[in-house]
């Protein structure tokens, strides 16, 4: 099982509550979104055997929001 953490700055509101959405309702992912969240920050979670769902997860925000930024962090194999 890997886990792997996406933080994510939206560019805008819609995209905010668009990704959050999508990105929502995939297993196996949780979405943080901090409570100093005025610049639209997004922490995901992902705990998976699926290697491909990081890959997915980006797609999905790309899509909705072009002007992402995104980084993230593998923390390695959960066991």
């Amino acid at each position: 099982m890997h886990r792997v953490v996406l933080n994510m700055q939206m560019s805008s509101d819609d995209a905010f509550t668009t990704v959050s959405t999508a990105l929502g309702a995939i297993p196996d992912i949780t979405i943080d979104a901090p409570g100093w969240n005025n610049n639209r920050h997004l922490v995901v979670t992902i705990q998976t055997d699926d290697p491909d769902i990081v890959d997915i997860v980006r797609e999905i925000t790309w899509q909705f929001d072009a002007l992402a930024i995104q980084h993230s962090l593998h923390l390695a194999d959960a066991g």
